[in-house]
């Protein structure tokens, strides 16, 4: 306000031909602060940029007229439009906006006084200040409505008023900040030529603070290294389209994809060519966005693509056109480089009506895709297996934490010897039963929490009831060996040999009564890093048995080099021995090959007497499987061991 009084009062003095800074002067001005606003980069600009320009043509309004305001400032916005790449037609309704804007203050000045600059007393210079004031505000307030009613992307289209009310708030401000700047600008270019660049330095401020304004709000919604946006923008972009009326509103639908062997490409080719990988990635996606789509880096390499559909067969033909276009080789480093990801399609309301939900949904069906080898999957309700997958990890965890014995408890399926019937061993299996007493399947279980934190709990929790079960049998007189199963991750545990020592002193069980399984696949991934751990607990006298041999396709030099105790042949080709001459003779072979290595061998899943007599006579060590005894809660156990020693299974006869 002191600016304006302090306008108000010079040029009331003097006429406005006396004015010292020539119209030419303050146009190249306006039409200088043009060619250096900041624009974005990267595309052509659809949305609002406000120039510092507008310092000079609102004092030219107020120093020579409407006309030569609106002329300049349409000058300055063609500047504008030409370093943008801004469509003609945006640059034409950018144009009109700042006229009506103009004519808006200019009419407020005529009511105001239609000569408000000459001389006068006190209270009319107090109602010339009041009306170059009111002027800025009719500017401000005029422009953020056409801005709102003709800006298609600075806006949300449509919505409520309040959301786009706020998309105004810092254009608005910037806007204000130049119009009061004016009067200040105007009383300088009066009384020299040599003081109007005092101005440039709030200006400059005005115009930087500007700057870092929308710089912040970008980097807040974009990628660095693509320029695309990212999981905020994306989430803003949503929020956006769910802001207009439902019965305009056009989806959303939400593409996630991923690349496949993204990986693989930066552990060979170096963090840098990945990078290239993405930043190419993200070049062919842009050029393939249908009209009015909005693409994301969520992080790493998964993108997302936001679109105005909500039929689930159009968006799903729009996410195959897609996918057709961005997979295909590219080159990196010299190498050609095949690029193909996998695409989820989720649709708003049907898969989810909030952004969490239809992300969630997309990357499920990413997944889908990725593992039918489909490239493209649209997500189906009620297979949504990382929700159960989460929710069991969840119902596991608890039942660890509270130590539900009804929950997780321990069979065990005795192993004897195939010559004289004597059970010699018993393998201890887990048993798992849901919150609705519904039993869940290991082979379901397991492979849903061996990459977790809760493996590791859960082995111990085993391996903890196991000992100390073996312990009660040995008090009991029962000296039975106890296999417990472990993951390859457990192996690689820094805890686990002393875990056991401590278990094994705990309840007083010899070593040698304890052995662990682990799957032969499972060992031959990362044989080297298990190897300390194999040998320690060698020294701890603890055994160790191979499990499902045969399936892994082992390596015979690691064989010979893992100091093992036992090999179990895997069931598959157990139970073809009687009628398949191939599976026969593999088994013979096995057992031969582990006799000679001083190993035990265990046939799994024995059925019926043909097999054991088969068994027996290929000279296979122990037998497991359902003509013995299936798996049998511990207290079964000694009944069992005892039914068995007073009958003497009789050798099979051939």
């Amino acid at each position: 306000m002191i600016a304006l009084t302090l306008f108000v009062l010079t040029m009331g003095q003097m006429p406005l031909a006396a004015q010292k800074t020539p119209f030419w002067v303050m146009s190249a001005l306006a039409l200088a602060a043009a060619a250096v606003t900041y624009v974005p980069v990267g595309r052509p600009l659809r949305g609002v940029v406000v120039s510092p320009s507008l310092v000079f043509t609102f004092a030219i309004l107020l120093c020579w007229d409407l006309g030569p305001a609106i002329a300049v400032q349409a000058l300055a916005v063609t500047v504008i439009a030409v370093r943008a790449r801004q469509r003609i037609r945006h640059a034409v309704l950018s144009g009109a906006r700042y006229a009506v804007a103009f004519g808006a203050a200019y009419l407020v000045l005529l009511i105001g006084e239609p000569d408000p600059f000459q001389g006068g007393s006190l209270a009319d210079l107090a109602s010339d200040t009041i009306a170059v004031a009111l002027a800025a505000l009719a500017f401000t307030v005029v422009y953020g409505l056409a801005v709102l009613l003709t800006a298609p992307d600075a806006l949300p289209s449509s919505g409520s008023l309040r959301y786009r009310l706020a998309a105004l708030r810092d254009p608005a401000a910037h806007v204000t900040a130049l119009t009061m700047l004016s009067p200040v600008l105007a009383v300088t270019g009066h009384v020299s030529l040599g003081f109007v660049p005092l101005v440039i330095m709030p200006l400059y401020a005005v115009q930087r603070m500007a700057r870092l304004s929308q710089e912040r709000r970008r980097a807040a919604h974009a990628d660095d290294l693509t320029g695309l946006g990212n999981r905020t923008g994306l989430q803003a972009a949503y929020a956006r389209r769910q802001a207009v009326p439902a019965a305009r509103r056009r989806g959303p639908a939400l593409l996630v994809m991923d690349l496949d062997g993204f990986k693989y490409v930066n552990d060979a080719l170096g963090h840098d060519t990945g990078d290239r990988l993405l930043t190419a990635f993200a070049e062919r996606l842009r050029a393939a966005l249908p009209e009015g789509a909005y693409a994301a880096r969520l992080g790493g390499d998964e993108f997302a693509v936001l679109l105005d559909e909500r039929d689930s067969g159009c968006a799903l033909r729009a996410a195959e056109h897609i996918s057709a276009a961005v997979n295909g080789p590219v080159s990196l480093s010299g190498l050609e480089v095949e690029v193909a990801a996998a695409v989820g399609v989720a649709v708003s309301p049907q898969h989810g009506d909030d952004f969490v939900t239809l992300l969630r949904h997309a990357d499920i069906a990413m997944y889908d895709a990725k593992r039918d080898n489909t490239g493209v999957a649209l997500y189906q309700p009620g297979t949504d297996r990382h929700a159960q997958r989460l929710e069991l990890l969840d119902q596991v965890r608890h039942a660890l934490v509270t130590d539900d014995r009804e929950a997780i408890t321990l069979h065990y399926q005795p192993q004897a010897d195939l010559i004289t019937g004597r059970v010699v061993g018993v393998e201890a299996l887990l048993r798992y039963r849901g919150p609705d007493g519904e039993p869940v399947s290991p082979a379901t279980l397991i492979p849903m929490v061996e990459h977790t934190p809760v493996m590791h709990q859960l082995t111990d929790r085993i391996v903890d009831d196991a000992v100390a079960q073996a312990g009660r049998w040995q008090a009991a007189g029962l000296n039975l060996r106890t296999s417990v199963n472990v993951s390859i991750r457990d192996l690689l545990r820094d805890d686990l040999v002393e875990r056991l020592r401590s278990r094994l002193a705990e309840h007083r069980v010899p070593p040698h009564l304890l052995q662990l399984e682990i799957t032969e696949s499972a060992l031959m991934a990362d044989p080297t890093r298990a190897l300390p751990t194999i040998k320690a607990l060698r020294e701890l006298g603890v055994g160790l048995a191979l499990d499902d041999f045969g399936t892994g396709f082992s390596s015979l030099q690691h064989l010979r080099e893992i100091p093992l105790d036992e090999i179990k042949i895997d069931r598959s080709f157990v139970s073809g021995m009687t009628t398949n001459r191939h599976d026969s003779a593999i088994v013979s072979s096995v057992v031969t090959l582990a006799r000679t290595l001083g190993l035990r061998t265990v046939a799994e899943g024995i059925e019926d007497a043909p097999t054991r007599h088969r068994l027996r006579a290929a000279g296979c060590s122990l037998m497991q499987g359902y003509l013995l005894a299936p798996a049998l809660p511990a207290e079964a156990i000694p009944q069992l061991v005892a039914d068995a020693a007073a009958s003497r299974i009789p050798a099979p006869t051939p």
